[in-house]
This record gives structure tokens, C-alpha cells and sequence, in this order.
């Protein structure tokens, strides 16, 4: 069994990253493995701003990872720099979603056997 962190560093309609990583973290979960957290960097934060107006034919990713996290109980966070300097606010989150400093980060990566990085980074 292995611990898994997500570092998830692109907008949420861009590319299907978060997707991607929901996926990958159920089936992770399915065998066996644990999954820290998905700490979200750069334009990565936006997949936790939850008024989003995405209209009927697009699916709501920030609900997606909401529900996810919900059900798994697997944190979300923000990168509290990026989350500043979007003006992101906290009221805004999704019910899962928090801000933490780097430090959280590197506290999930080090207690991981794999971080994995999705995106480029800002």
C-alpha cells in the first residue's frame, strides 16, 4: 500500500487534469492505497472556487471535487499565496476546500511514497 499526494496546478475547464486525478485517486483508493490530499497551485486554485456559472451542458468540476473529497475524505487545498493574489475569498470555496501555505504541501509530500504533479505550475 502506498500514500499518494496530488499537486494540481491547472484551471479546472483548461485541460481535464482534475479530472484526470478524481479518477486516478478512486482507483487508487479501490486497491487499497491512501491518498493525502490534492493541494492546488497557481491557476490550479480555481477548482475550488465553487460559484461558478457553468450552465446545464457543462459539468460542474469544483462540485465534482467537492463530492469526491466529501466522500473520501480527502482534503483540498488552496495555495493561500495563489488564492491571494486571485482574490479568491474563503466564502467562496467549495465545502471541502481550504487555504494552506506550502508548508502543507511539503508535509503531504514527505508523509507520500508518490507526489504526483498534474499542470505546470502557475
Amino acid at each position: 500500500m502506498s500514500t499518494y499526494t496530488f499537486l494540481l496546478c491547472t484551471e479546472p475547464y483548461k485541460f481535464e487534469a482534475t479530472d484526470t486525478i478524481i479518477n486516478l485517486c478512486k482507483a487508487l483508493i479501490e486497491k487499497g492505497h491512501l491518498v493525502k490530499g490534492i493541494f492546488t497551485f497557481g491557476s490550479g486554485v480555481y477548482n475550488i472556487k465553487k460559484d461558478i456559472n457553468v450552465g446545464a451542458s457543462t459539468r460542474n468540476i469544483p462540485q465534482r471535487l467537492e463530492e469526491f473529497s466529501e466522500k473520501y475524505n480527502i482534503p483540498i487545498a488552496g495555495c493561500s499565496t495563489w488564492v491571494g493574489l486571485t482574490g479568491i475569498k474563503e466564502d467562496s470555496f467549495i465545502y471541502t476546500g481550504r487555504d494552506e501555505g506550502l508548508g502543507e504541501l511539503s508535509n503531504w509530500a514527505y508523509e507520500s511514497d508518490k507526489l504526483i504533479v498534474f499542470g505546470v505550475g502557475g
